[in-house]
């Protein structure tokens, strides 16, 4: 059976509920599973809010997932620097260097997390995403009284298309196209192309005064 997915441009109702419930969602998360991050090297927090989470149609061969109110997303990030905040506090106990960011997308918000790693992860992160040097303004700014601790360095976001998964010669070249990087591997034996799409900016977002800029809190 064929999936319907739901227009991105029906209106969201009950907005108001949505954003009462929003503190007990940053509570929740705030705690910290420091034997899971130890384990995996990695913790993350995502926006699975519904139903902006949810997969919307945009257009007839686009689908994505559905920009909240820009009321709303000021205060999902309140709750996101609420998470960073209580995180930072148990990785500054382990006395060992740590990865901690808040990530925003913009415009694709519901890419935005709070991410922590240890270990061989930190590299992966810090290498992660690439730099956009050209100055830009970060698109908010919230009540939070921690919000003018953080410092936040403009990435680019995007994703990844093989060109082994696409089907025609057009979807090639479209790719290569819209592509801000392209790179090539060497898989069993044979040369494979990887293009990266951008979708916008990707903030990255830590608390400017407690670093040294080498991983290791002051």
């Amino acid at each position: 059976m064929e999936h319907k997915f739901t227009s991105i441009r029906k209106k969201t109702r009950g907005m108001s509920r949505r954003a009462r419930k929003l503190p007990d969602w940053g509570a929740y998360h705030q705690e910290l599973d420091v034997e899971g991050l130890c384990k995996h090297q990695k913790e993350y927090v995502k926006l699975w809010i519904s139903p902006f989470y949810n997969l919307h149609q945009i257009s007839e061969n686009e689908v994505g997932k559905k920009n909240p109110p820009y009321k709303f997303r000021k205060q999902v990030l309140e709750q996101l620097i609420g998470i960073y905040l209580e995180w930072e506090k148990k990785l500054i106990e382990l006395k060992k260097p740590y990865y901690l960011k808040i990530w925003v997308g913009d415009p694709q918000f519901m890419d935005s997390q709070v991410v922590a790693a240890v270990r061989s992860e930190i590299d992966y992160y810090e290498q992660l995403f690439m730099p956009n040097p050209e100055p830009k303004p970060f698109p908010y700014r919230v009540k939070h009284p921690a919000f003018d601790l953080f410092a936040w360095e403009r990435r680019v976001n995007g994703y990844y298309v093989w060109e082994s998964d696409l089907e025609t010669e057009e979807e090639i070249g479209e790719a290569r196209e819209k592509a801000v990087e392209t790179k090539e591997y060497m898989i069993a034996g044979k040369m494979e192309k990887s293009h990266f799409i951008s979708t916008g900016d990707l903030w990255v977002g830590s608390t400017k005064e407690r670093w040294d800029g080498s991983g290791i809190p002051l």
